[in-house]
């Protein structure tokens, strides 16, 4: 049986594509693009006129809590969130408890991703640097690579001695992984709850500097020169941080970087009102760095777009400002974000968003995905998106089992209307929705 995309605006960065075509899905595959395609009874033409075409959307910093958390997500809940959010690979962060620092956890995670509770999407792990997120001891990364995971990473545990960070990049660039780091001098940070700044005094919350961020990218980008090892820079925040990427890619230094759509759009004026929701890790900043990232952004200094997607259930965000937990959720908003806010307005081509989306994060961490070239993957990865279709985002109709985000009740314009992963089809969003292309 066949499956033909036909007449949509294929867009596929990894080949510098963008043309109005066909393409032909054949047990699990993608077979051919404009072709001369013989459809025969049963099989399915799938009118996409109007509508983008892509590779299938990655995303290289998502926390899925389980194991330890699943009151506030599990595997399931947060890949069926991925797929409705055009998401056909997802890579989950190790800060779960148990940590996802040792073999047998990875294998916990790679098994429950793929069982039919789940979205039916790849679920790439990262596993810890350190033993239990700690700071003495690497963890077993190499057996951990061999049980699957595709980097490591000591997001929300960032490693403060560089002796440590130099040994990990050593080891990491021997088995040919990246690092995904978060950069925070935790000496400068320690009890903050915001960005500091003219907000955070006129609010009375103690905030956290931008240079605390910025010592930690420099070091970090450093680090990555000496050893070689490719490092990823996470949630990229202030202009500075920017500017010391900028610097050390013009030096040679294999590193890569991401930002979330909620550092694009938002500054830290939508802290007023002490919204728990626009409560994040690293902390919104202020125009300057919006712009500042905004313009990385398209000119390749930051090369990924991805979510942070950190569900929190209610009563935790409904704390005081300060104990609430840092993190919103975000697979279902981010392609409604970026396309109303950076790619309609003229800041980012098609092609450029899909990119930043897609083909580089699966250049970034070395993911079998990225592309539509004819038979260059496993199975088919795709998403659909209708650019213009025009809808409010709500989080009381969300797959995740958390509601933590201040984009609630936006009016949106482009969204992914079906996900397609091997023989999986999830359309405009409903899990229930799936369609054999076998």
């Amino acid at each position: 049986m066949k499956t033909l995309l036909k007449g949509g605006r294929l867009l596929d960065p990894s080949q510098d594509l963008d043309i109005i075509g066909d393409l032909l899905i054949e047990n699990d595959q993608i077979v051919e693009m404009n072709g001369q395609q013989r459809l025969e009874k049963g099989d399915t033409t799938i009118d996409c006129t109007g509508l983008w075409v892509c590779p299938g959307l990655i995303d290289l910093h998502v926390h899925l809590r389980e194991p330890g958390f699943e009151h506030k997500e599990t595997i399931s809940t947060g890949t069926q969130a991925a797929a409705a959010g055009g998401f056909t690979t997802i890579c989950c962060m190790p800060n779960t408890d148990p940590p996802l620092d040792k073999r047998a956890i990875i294998e916990y995670v790679v098994t429950r991703a793929a069982s039919s509770e789940s979205g039916g999407i790849f679920v790439a792990p990262i596993g810890a640097v350190a033993r239990g997120m700690g700071s003495e001891h690497l963890a077993e990364i190499a057996s951990m690579k061999e049980a699957g995971i595709v980097a490591v990473s000591d997001d929300a545990a960032p490693i403060q001695d560089a002796e440590m960070m130099h040994q990990a990049m050593q080891y990491c660039k021997m088995l040919d992984l990246p690092i995904a780091t978060h950069c925070e001098e935790l000496s400068l940070t320690r009890g903050g709850a915001m960005n500091e700044g003219a907000v955070s005094a006129v609010l009375g919350l103690k905030g956290m500097p931008r240079t605390a961020e910025d010592i930690q990218v420099a070091r970090n980008c450093v680090l990555s020169i000496s050893t070689g090892c490719r490092l990823h820079v996470c949630h990229v925040s202030t202009w500075g941080a920017v500017e010391t990427i900028r610097k050390a890619k013009s030096l040679g230094a294999p590193v890569t970087a991401e930002v979330t759509p909620h550092h694009l759009i938002l500054t830290d004026d939508a802290i007023d009102g002490f919204d728990t929701n626009c409560k994040m890790n690293p902390p919104l900043r202020t125009q300057k760095d919006v712009d500042a990232l905004r313009e990385a952004l398209a000119d390749g200094t930051i090369d990924c777009i991805a979510t942070d997607h950190a569900p929190h259930s209610q009563h935790e965000k409904q704390l005081p400002f300060s104990d609430a937990p840092f993190g919103i959720v975000g697979l279902e908003s981010a392609v409604g974000l970026i396309l109303t806010h950076l790619t309609h307005t003229g800041l980012l081509s098609p092609l450029q968003t899909i990119r930043a989306m897609s083909t580089a994060p699966a250049e970034a961490f070395a993911l079998a995905g990225g592309t539509l070239i004819p038979g260059e993957l496993p199975a088919a990865q795709i998403t659909i998106i209708d650019p213009d279709l025009e809808w409010t985002f709500d989080v009381r109709k969300t797959f995740s089992k958390s509601r933590n985000s201040p984009f609630h009740g936006w009016q949106l314009r482009g969204k992914p209307v079906m996900t397609i992963w091997g023989d999986e089809v999830y359309r405009d969003g409903v899990m229930d929705a799936r369609v054999s292309t076998q």
